[in-house]
């Protein structure tokens, strides 16, 4: 959004002051050029060799890494695009100058940069775990548990251990960040609970409910980022219940897309394509399904669109070829099938055709 823009153009600025020049003029090509050199340092990690770092005690270093955790979860929402560069420079600066708590956030968004826009999933995730022990042992556990929850549970935990178990550790992800003020955190951790029990089948009425306390909490605490994005979630549920014109006060999707674009809220784009591409999919109305998969094929990143967009599209696609003989459809279907094999092969569990 665009405050997540002006509050990451002063964290810039102040980190140039600390010592800390970051470029924001980035390509995929730089992406992958810092991660490949993340790959390489991070390749044995483990809980051990970070333990046997020193504590940071330069305080220019420590401010910076301070700025650069606000960066990260200010670039997740607005410009994904960054994350490598920031949580790479965090490594580095931990690597040189010792372990804080903030290293550990910068670990985690390395991993979840991993997962994101490699294929080495397993190494991100076993990133994450590491980070999980590391975690445990702060005394800020249970802040550093709601802040990361986005990095660590939602893509990393998400995508290999079963959903089903991982869902509903956001509630006490919730809980934490409430407990601790951190009601940013805490919003987008309630936000996690809903969507997530979405797809693993929750029954619509109680989730139902769930959805409109997040949605009030949201507008309450004028997290509006997170209101949005609940919205649009929120609209797949009502679809499904048949009450689709029901609630006041609930943005129609079109007003949701014309908010996302005009904040650059690349978070609430990617939900409100995943919710409508959910109606379509379950009214089994394949066109309209196909029509949303090609003006958004999928990227080279890793993320909860991207294996939506593969089980969704795959389907329909696979299903219209059976029905029409296009071998476009053939062709996309077999791209999916492929993109999912490979998501099998992380998790048989939540991945299986």
């Amino acid at each position: 959004s665009s405050h997540h823009k002006e509050a990451m153009s002063n964290c810039i600025a102040v980190l140039s002051n600390l010592g800390e020049e970051i470029s924001t003029d980035v390509s995929f090509t730089i992406v992958l050029s810092e991660l490949s050199v993340i790959q390489t340092t991070l390749a044995n990690i483990s809980v051990e060799q970070v333990r046997r770092l020193p504590r940071m005690t330069d305080k220019s270093k420590l401010n910076a890494m301070q700025f650069l955790s606000m960066l990260c979860m200010y670039s997740l929402i607005s410009e994904p695009m960054l994350l490598p560069l920031f949580s790479c420079r965090m490594v580095r600066l931990t690597i040189e100058y010792g372990f804080c708590d903030a290293s550990i956030v910068g670990l985690s968004t390395a991993g979840f940069g991993l997962f994101t826009f490699t294929d080495d999933i397993l190494l991100g995730y076993r990133i994450g775990k590491v980070c999980d022990s590391l975690i445990d042992e702060s005394p800020n556990k249970n802040a550093l548990r709601s802040r990361l929850c986005r990095e660590l549970d939602c893509s990393l935990k998400a995508m290999v251990e079963p959903n089903r178990t991982v869902v509903p550790l956001f509630i006490d992800r919730y809980n934490s960040a409430m407990m601790n003020g951190d009601v940013e955190s805490a919003m987008l951790c309630l936000l996690a609970y809903c969507t997530g029990s979405f797809y693993i089948g929750t029954n619509l009425v109680s989730l139902t409910k769930t959805f409109k306390s997040c949605i009030d909490q949201a507008a309450n605490y004028q997290q509006t980022n997170t209101l949005h994005v609940a919205m649009s979630n929120f609209r797949a549920v009502l679809h499904l219940t048949g009450r689709s014109n029901d609630e006041v006060g609930i943005k129609s999707y079109e007003e949701l897309e014309e908010i996302g674009k005009n904040t650059n809220s690349q978070l609430l784009l990617r939900r409100i394509l995943m919710s409508q591409m959910s109606i379509h999919f379950y009214d089994r109305n394949w066109v309209k399904v196909m029509e949303l998969f090609e003006k958004n094929p999928p990227s080279k990143f890793n993320n909860v669109l991207a294996t939506g967009l593969a089980l969704y599209g795959g389907v329909a696609s696979l299903t219209l070829a059976r029905q029409t003989h296009e071998l476009k459809w053939r062709r996309i279907g077999e791209e999916a099938v492929e993109k999912m094999t490979k998501y099998e092969k992380v998790s048989s569990v939540n991945y299986s055709w």
